[in-house]
């Protein structure tokens, strides 16, 4: 009898060696597919690479105080293919008030970028990758981040899909728009909304939700949007049991790239799974109380007060506090337009002369400093009546 225990014990310690075994190389597989510490190089913080590392500790643990971690869409097909950030979100989980936040950073902000001067926000990442966006969004709002996650249309589309879908109310405006871009990226395509109300929808058809510009209130709501949908994605992740994480980010590896330890992803997962109720709390920077849409230098831009931004920015994350009407100074907003506006270049539309040599039309285009210039699409992005932030 003890020889037949003694065979079990043997028998079980090799099974359990075998699964320790497998759950340790598909750590080490996913993080290999995701895991990317490039930041520090660009940043010009000192990383060894060669350093040894230890073995990270496969236990779940709450993260104390408030973590920040920026969220990156791109539109590029490849991960590692240089594009502009489609979307820019700072998500917040904040274990001092047990609640998660999302906030906005409007892709068509007129900001500092180092060795750029100023230009759109969006002009960051694909210059100078992550590195550059991350400090922009500290130059400018005087926000400090070191961790991000950068995520393509794929990517996003599979995270949507592996947490089985989310149900939105999609507003009869938004049908046509959100239409033109389901499955754009997909050779199988998913079916067409065909009615206003709560749809149920999956990969494509959420980050088509995502997409929509041309309607409502333009780019301001296309960012509410984006927000409502990393809301559903929170709700949806909080329903999944620990253990299936793992399972999710080997579906999604492909398609993002991150300086989080898969591990600590899983953290971060279990420590919003213990905000009961949930509450999640967004913002949007800049506020439109503080920032003006128009064409700038020949691009259409966001010029702001971003002294007064920050504040708000600041306040909001790191004080759990959203903005009122007291926290705003119009006048100070004034004169910081006023700055702009000294100095802006009038926006002329192209001039056609005839080339006498040739005797044909050709275009004398006037440029400028920004090398993004204004088309229609761009222009019509945005509903410039006055709307407010406060919530």
């Amino acid at each position: 009898m003890r020889k037949k225990n003694k065979i079990l014990l043997i028998t079980l310690g090799i099974l359990a060696g075998i699964i320790i075994a497998g759950g340790i190389s598909y750590y080490i597989y996913i993080r290999s597919k995701i895991y990317n510490n490039s930041i520090y190089d660009i940043k010009g913080i000192t990383y060894d690479e060669n350093e040894k590392e230890e073995e990270p500790e496969v236990s779940y643990s709450e993260v104390q105080g408030i973590t920040n971690i920026l969220l990156v869409g791109i539109d590029a097909r490849d991960i590692n293919e240089p594009s502009r950030s489609d979307a820019i979100l700072i998500a917040t989980i904040d274990n001092n008030n047990k609640n998660l936040k999302f906030t906005s950073i409007m892709r068509d902000s007129y900001v500092e970028i180092k060795g750029l001067g100023e230009t759109k926000i969006n002009a960051a990442y694909a210059k100078g990758g992550i590195g550059l966006l991350i400090d922009t969004i500290e130059r400018n709002f005087n926000l400090e981040l070191d961790k991000y996650v950068v995520v393509n249309f794929l990517g996003f589309q599979d995270i949507v899909d592996a947490l089985g879908g989310i149900e939105v109310n999609i507003k009869d405006y938004e049908i046509d728009e959100m239409n033109k871009y389901i499955g754009e990226v997909n050779e199988n395509k998913s079916p067409k909304i065909e009615s206003a109300g709560v749809n149920h929808l999956d990969g494509q058809r959420a980050l088509a939700y995502t997409r929509i510009r041309k309607v409502g209130d333009g780019s301001y709501e296309r960012t509410k949007r984006q927000r409502e949908v990393m809301r559903l994605i929170a709700y949806k992740v909080m329903d999944l049991n620990v253990i299936q994480y793992p399972n999710i980010l080997g579906k999604i590896s492909d398609y993002i790239k991150t300086n989080i330890e898969p591990i600590n992803i899983i953290n971060y997962g279990y420590t919003v799974s213990k905000f009961q109720p949930l509450n999640v709390e967004e913002l949007q920077i800049p506020l439109n109380e503080l920032s003006e849409g128009r064409v700038y230098k020949g691009s259409w831009v966001l010029l702001m007060d971003k002294k007064q931004n920050s504040k708000i920015l600041l306040n909001f994350i790191l004080n759990n506090t959203l903005p009122s009407e007291k926290d705003i100074n119009k006048d100070e907003f004034k004169k910081e337009l006023d700055r702009y506006l000294k100095i802006d270049k009038p926006y002329k539309k192209p001039k056609i002369e005839k080339n006498k040599e040739k005797n044909k039309e050709s275009l004398e285009i006037k440029t400028y400093k920004d090398d993004d210039s204004i088309d229609d699409e761009e222009y019509n992005d945005y509903d410039v009546e006055e709307t407010t932030d406060f919530q």
